[in-house]
Order: structure tokens, then C-alpha cells, then sequence
């Protein structure tokens, strides 16, 4: 019994959790989020090249299986613009691993993980 009391304790704040970090930028207030100023230390800025690299990477992706369907420039055709995707990166990755269904075909035989990761690199530069 106190087994289960504690099972059941722990998943109920594992929820909270979990409901907490989902909804964490939302319950950020505007100022807050447009304070914080970037970070310029040594390893951001590597990380940021790094990024760049991926990016470049997935822009080539993004030619070879994308952009027949959401056009060269990525601001749509067949397919929605991608521009200033509010989605996340696990919402992204499950949509090009999975496809919608009638939609866009799956691509997750096609594209392993290190693929998307750099085609969602791609597209988080992708601003209007």
C-alpha cells in the first residue's frame, strides 16, 4: 500500500513537472523573454558556428526532399510556408519522420536523426 502511495506520488509530480516545462514559455511574460539578452561567451559562439554547419547541411536536405513541395525559397507552394515555425523541434521531427497523413510523405526511412536535426537547423533560420 505505501508502495503504490508512493508510485502514485511521484508520477503526480512528474506530471506537474512535465505540464510545468510544456507550458514554461507561455507563462513567461513578453518582457521577460525580450530582457534576456544573448550570451556571448566562447562556447555559445562555437555552438552558433557549429550550427551554421548544420544548417548549411540541412538547406541541401531541404533542396533534395523539400523544396518540391514547399518550394525553392521555402515560403511554400504545395506545401505551407516555412517560415517562423512556432513548432517545436520534437513536433517537427515526428511531423518529417511520420508525414500527415494525405498531406506530406513520411521521410523516416529516408532521413536519419542527424538529417532532421539539421533540417530543423535550417529551418530555425528561416525568418520573415
Amino acid at each position: 500500500m505505501e508502495t503504490k502511495a508512493a508510485l502514485l506520488a511521484a508520477a503526480s509530480a512528474l506530471t506537474l513537472l512535465g505540464v510545468t516545462f510544456v507550458l514554461s514559455p507561455l507563462l513567461l511574460p513578453a518582457t521577460a523573454a525580450a530582457s534576456q539578452k544573448p550570451s556571448t561567451n566562447i562556447v555559445s559562439t562555437a555552438a552558433s558556428h557549429g550550427m551554421e554547419g548544420e544548417a548549411k547541411r540541412g538547406h541541401s536536405l531541404f533542396d533534395h526532399n523539400c523544396a518540391h513541395c514547399h518550394g525553392d525559397d521555402a515560403r511554400g507552394d504545395e506545401g505551407p510556408s516555412l517560415y517562423d515555425l512556432r513548432k517545436t523541434d520534437a513536433r517537427i521531427t515526428k511531423i518529417i519522420k511520420e508525414g500527415i497523413k494525405g498531406e506530406m510523405p513520411r521521410f523516416g526511412t529516408k532521413l536519419n536523426d542527424a538529417d532532421i536535426q539539421a533540417l530543423i537547423a535550417y529551418l530555425r533560420t528561416l525568418k520573415n
